[in-house]
């Protein structure tokens, strides 16, 4: 693994990237005029019909049992998932259905449920909407948040690892982010809120394997032994040897992922509970593609072109004296 040079191989890379980058974007997009979402969006944001019922003691007999005049009333409907709540005020029963259920059928139950409980405070109400649809709040304050911690990983690797590698850092987390979402698209895997919380983590854990990926080509940079050698071979040699370091983090990521979605499927009783490890491992996967072979590569590209940018200014300021040493002499 240690001859292994990714730094001239930075075209493949950015190629790779690229394509399988645009093609989930190009997919999310056309599912999104098509079956009417970017993602294949879970039943968290997903539409749906509910009806609240509330009881109250103040103006009824305590002794009434709300729960069983309600699921009397829903005896020809199968709701999704029934709540129930109680307190010294009364009760509050809340049914959700799909969206695919009959709204005027519904309504005709809330109406009869209202029939017996008349007092205007009192009753059942039919709500009929969507969610926020792919949690646009969430993403919003999601956004702020990553950004903010952007902006403070770029100003810390900038005073402790130059502004060559804060620049190197800022594309690997965009990268990683990019390569992470290409994949819930292509997948179509369902998609709820922990899939924001995960793509939060994903630029965590690029930020902290950038860290140790820049502390060990800080360390060759300064080591003697590494004077005389190409810049682009250091930094293919640091790579090499924090890769053991980068996998081990990964793997063990990726252990977890896999223990988390088991968990999952076995306390709900569901399979489709796998997704939330699923989607965990789809992190993992886009920070070892973009940490072990991405990021190094095009840290080599950014790192020759600054090395290149103040000869060019030398070479010039030398030129622009030689011209006026001319014209001195043949004054």
């Amino acid at each position: 693994m240690t001859n292994f040079k990714v730094c001239k191989k930075i075209h493949i890379f950015i190629i790779i990237s690229v394509l399988f980058i645009a093609i989930g974007m190009a997919l999310g997009t056309v599912c999104h005029f098509v079956f009417n979402g970017f993602f294949n969006y879970g039943d968290e944001f997903s539409s749906y019909k509910s009806v609240a019922v509330t009881y109250y003691y103040a103006e009824h007999n305590p002794d009434t049992d709300l729960k069983a005049v309600c699921d009397e009333a829903f005896a020809g409907v199968s709701p999704v998932d029934v709540s129930y709540a109680t307190s010294t005020l009364g009760e509050e029963v809340v049914y959700n259905f799909s969206s695919n259920e009959d709204g005027a059928k519904l309504q005709a139950i809330v109406d009869s449920i209202n029939a017996k409980f008349v007092d205007l405070e009192s009753g059942a109400v039919l709500h009929d909407g969507a969610v926020d649809v792919g949690g646009a709040k969430n993403i919003v304050y999601a956004a702020i948040a990553l950004s903010a911690a952007a902006a403070f990983m770029f100003v810390y690797y900038v005073v402790r690892y130059k502004l060559r590698a804060a620049f190197s850092a800022l594309l690997a987390c965009v990268h990683n982010l990019g390569v992470y979402v290409a994949l819930l698209a292509l997948t179509r895997i369902p998609v709820g809120a922990e899939a924001i919380t995960i793509g939060a983590a994903c630029v965590l854990i690029t930020m902290l394997l950038c860290g140790i990926f820049f502390d060990r080509t800080r360390k060759n940079f300064k080591d003697e032994k590494y004077e005389r050698r190409d810049r682009l071979d250091v930094i293919d040699e640091s790579a090499a040897q924090s890769r053991k370091l980068t996998i081990t983090l990964l793997v063990a990521l990726a252990i977890c992922s896999v223990v988390f979605g088991a968990f999952s499927a076995i306390s709900a009783m569901y399979v489709g509970a796998l997704a939330s490890g699923a989607i965990a491992l789809f992190a993992v996967i886009s920070c070892g593609y973009g940490m072990l072979l991405f990021t190094p590569a095009v840290h080599g590209a950014i790192d020759r072109c600054c090395e290149k940018a103040p000869k060019l200014e030398i070479s010039s300021k030398k030129q622009a004296k030689t011209v006026a040493e001319a014209e001195t002499s043949k004054e």
